[in-house]
């Protein structure tokens, strides 16, 4: 809590000073995206596919691998009127932002009226929220893995206070009855687990 504060009053001092100071316009994009071909060995990563996209003859699965987008807190701290900032893929001309509680709010915060908010992240950095108050995620790189042989699928049930299922057995009958009912897999809720090359656990948990 107290670094969110330090960052917070650090990007309000800038705001401050740059008031009447001239500074050309910029562009603050999401810092790269920390996933390489090279990390498809062992890792944990957020991804997104649908039913259609395993492959149960092969036994593999086409994926999206996604980046959550982080700025950098000093780029974040430079903001002033005219920047552009990099949300969703989409440039957001900033015409005004305000540090507030909790983060800091561009073209007052609302996603609908032009605006976003970010909040600290750590570590030096911040991160956009989204739509309940979510991240928000860039493609970083598709791939097609193999599913390893005891590959476990852990899916939150549809409502919030339903128990997960772990699918051990049959994982393909369990994912073609999702079809009808919660057929994609989103980064904002999946993580997918890779060991030694090889999808070992893919987990799904629930939000609104």
């Amino acid at each position: 809590m107290k670094t969110r504060n330090i960052a917070i009053a650090a990007v309000a001092a800038s705001l401050l000073c740059s008031c009447g100071s001239h500074q050309e316009y910029k562009c603050v994009t999401p810092l790269p995206a920390d996933v390489s071909p090279e990390m498809l060995l062992d890792c944990t990563l957020p991804a997104s596919f649908k039913p259609e996209d395993f492959d149960w003859d092969g036994y593999t699965l086409k994926l999206t691998v996604c980046s959550k987008d982080v700025y950098d807190a000093e780029e974040v701290a430079q903001l002033q009127a005219g920047d552009t900032l990099i949300y969703c893929g989409e440039p957001i001309v900033i015409d005004a932002l305000a540090a507030v509680e909790g983060g800091i709010e561009i073209n007052g915060g609302q996603i609908d009226e032009g605006g976003c908010f970010l909040v600290p992240n750590g570590g030096g950095t911040f991160v956009a929220r989204h739509w309940d108050n979510h991240a928000t995620y860039t493609e970083a790189l598709k791939a097609v893995m193999t599913l390893a042989e005891h590959c476990v699928i852990i899916d939150c049930g549809e409502m919030p206070t339903d128990p997960c299922d772990t699918i051990r057995t049959d994982l393909k009958t369990y994912v073609e009855n999702l079809k009808d009912s919660r057929p994609n897999f989103s980064p904002l809720n999946t993580l997918v687990t890779i060991r030694n090359g090889s999808i070992t656990e893919i987990s799904r948990r629930w939000i609104p």
